[in-house]
């Protein structure tokens, strides 16, 4: 909540590259919500806000939800089955040929 919006205004500017793409978009830069500057209380030709989420799951969001699910199972049994297998035995030394004791 902005408490003294003239002293705000007085050491804040917007930059102009700003107000160039809302002029381009159509997007007013004065007055209210609906950027009307003479009866600042009519709010007619204001932009609506989007449409609310539907209610419940939806067809992509279960479809979403049943393949996260099996992609989490699936790397579960893959880190088990990596865990669980037979080592391979660890090779100490250098590689034969260098001229050293292994």
């Amino acid at each position: 909540m902005v408490e003294a919006p003239d002293e705000l205004q007085k050491s804040f500017t917007i930059p102009d590259d700003h107000l160039k793409v809302c002029n381009d978009l159509g997007i007013p830069t004065k007055g209210n919500a609906a950027g009307n500057t003479v009866n600042l209380l009519d709010l007619t030709g204001q932009t609506a806000p989007t449409s609310p989420l539907p209610a419940g799951f939806t067809a992509r969001g279960i479809v979403a939800l049943v393949f996260s699910i099996l992609s989490a199972l699936l790397g579960v049994i893959v880190i088990a089955w990596y865990g669980f297998s037979e080592q391979s035995p660890v090779v100490t030394g250098v590689a034969s040929g260098s001229g050293l004791k292994e």
